[in-house]
């Protein structure tokens, strides 16, 4: 079944937007225009720094200024080490919408913090994003650079080993040998380009000179010799597995499972040789993280019908009849079928596919009491939560979320509800954290969002002080959209109804 969306996807969904993810500040300065010629024939004053020098002023990023409305000196203003361990703490997968703000400060084209070069900060940056599990946009962020530096051309070829572009990689490598002193990455890369000859005798070498480790020389051996390979023993995984290690498996047609493989090797299973069940377990991680588009996975789900109970097969057989019902339209198969669908979905943290595809084809649709009421929170779940229309069945709960997705929570004192409580008064005149305003004064803007983004997930702890200040923070520096969508994220990720 084709997907929702006719337009190519982005692995993120929000990286193919044209619209601005986040408002300028007011006042701010908006995109520069130039001339598109020259008024003059004189040639201009150049201004030349090598990328890899400490302190180079280089702007590097995938998102600019007119997607995010983020200032390129975002980070410019911050120390490295400070940023380096606030950036490794950051997590909010259990708030979707701080997560995709998240990616887009890691996407957003900016200025290296003080104390390093634009390699070193787009290194940072993009191992994080590996660490979620988004491959595609990180190999193309290190890939704004050129691949000058061992270390710079280490990271970008283990990203493309996990996306499954070793040949891409493998191509620039045997061009241009010097950019790396990894043997393991070199035999490798002569076998994919079938120069055995060569192969052979940069592992005679490394293997001699003891430069490969225990793993490595058993699987690039048996990528060289298949009577080797044939003969040996199956070869154990290494407790730490390498991206190279990782596709030396596959190579020597021993594939691992990623499952229990942290989720940056997940994507390797996106790929038509892996299963469909690997398929599906594997989009399902990465859309728990924000890292898929919730699309690909609805693509899955409906590519064949289930032959099997249980597990992931009853959520794909959930979805096709969600899919028929929609087809179908009638009241009662459609309203049931929605609820099916969600209780598959929530209890795996799924929510987000019903919320992101089916939120608009079920606008308008004639649907039970129950079903109009998942619905309203599904909507609200959505980019379309400021259009949810409340259900007939009108409650106290009900009218807060309403009035949240409008910016203006009230009622929350009536719910006997703290979150609810402490969500209202962010939105009223709760305080700001003096140490944020003191950051967003001194223009460390990055900083101060990931501080109120840590605020607020803080909340989910029980520091509802925390969450007050949070919320308040981001809706200073323009974030309204974020606080809102994270407010509501937080009032219905873990609800049942």
């Amino acid at each position: 079944m084709p997907l929702k969306a006719e337009a190519p996807l982005s692995a993120i969904d929000w990286l193919a937007e044209t619209r601005p993810v986040i408002r300028a500040p007011e006042g701010g300065q908006g995109p520069l225009t130039e001339a598109p010629v020259s008024a003059s024939a004189t040639s201009p004053d150049v201004t030349i720094a090598s990328i890899g020098v400490a302190g180079a002023q280089v702007s590097v990023g995938l998102l600019g200024r007119s997607v995010t409305g983020l200032p390129e000196t975002l980070w410019s203003a911050s120390d490295f080490e400070v940023l380096r361990g606030e950036i490794a703490l950051a997590d909010f997968r259990n708030i979707a919408a701080l997560q995709r703000l998240f990616y887009t400060l890691m996407l957003a084209e900016a200025l290296p913090p003080q104390g390093a070069d634009a390699e070193r900060f787009l290194t940072l940056r993009a191992d994080m994003l590996r660490a979620f599990g988004a491959i595609e946009p990180a190999e193309a962020l290190v890939e704004r650079l050129p691949l000058s530096s061992v270390a710079h051309f280490g990271l970008w070829f283990d990203l493309t080993l996990l996306a499954g572009l070793e040949d891409k990689a493998c191509g620039v490598l045997n061009a241009k040998r010097g950019l790396s002193n990894d043997y393991a990455a070199h035999i490798f890369c002569a076998l994919r380009g079938e120069n055995w000859e060569d192969a052979a005798l940069l592992f005679e070498a490394a293997d001699a000179l003891g430069l490969l480790s225990g793993s490595e020389r058993q699987l690039l051996l048996a990528f060289l010799d298949p009577d080797y390979a044939e003969a040996s023993p199956g070869l154990a995984p290494p407790r730490e597995i390498s991206p190279l290690e990782f596709r030396l498996y596959d190579a020597v047609g021993t594939p691992l499972p990623t499952a229990n493989l942290p989720v940056a090797f997940a994507v390797s299973d996106l790929r038509a040789v892996a299963g469909w069940k690997a398929q599906l377990e594997a989009a399902e991680r990465l859309v728990r993280n924000g890292a898929l588009s919730s699309n690909v996975l609805l693509g899955l789900y409906t590519e064949r019908k289930p032959s099997a109970s249980g597990g992931v097969w009853e959520r794909a057989r959930a979805v096709q009849r969600l899919e028929a019902a929609l087809e179908d339209g009638r009241r009662a198969p459609l309203s049931a079928a929605l609820r099916a669908a969600y209780d598959e979905l929530a209890a795996h943290g799924l929510v987000s596919l019903l919320a992101e595809i089916y939120v608009p084809e079920i606008v308008g649709a004639d649907l039970s009491p129950e079903a109009e009421e998942l619905r309203f929170r599904l909507t609200l779940l959505s980019g379309e939560y400021e259009r949810a229309e409340a259900p007939q069945r009108l409650t106290g709960e009900t009218a807060f979320l309403q009035s949240l997705a409008a910016g203006a929570p009230v009622g929350a004192g009536a719910l006997e509800d703290r979150l609810a409580e402490a969500i209202e008064d962010g939105f009223g005149g709760a305080r700001v954290d003096p140490d944020v305003v003191s950051l967003m004064e001194g223009g460390q803007l990055g900083l101060a969002i990931l501080r109120a983004c840590e605020q607020i997930k803080a909340g989910l702890s029980g520091d509802l002080t925390a969450l007050k200040s949070g919320i308040a923070a981001l809706r200073l520096m323009g974030l309204e959209d974020v606080a809102r969508r994270a407010s509501l994220d937080m009032m219905l990720q873990k609800r049942q109804f």
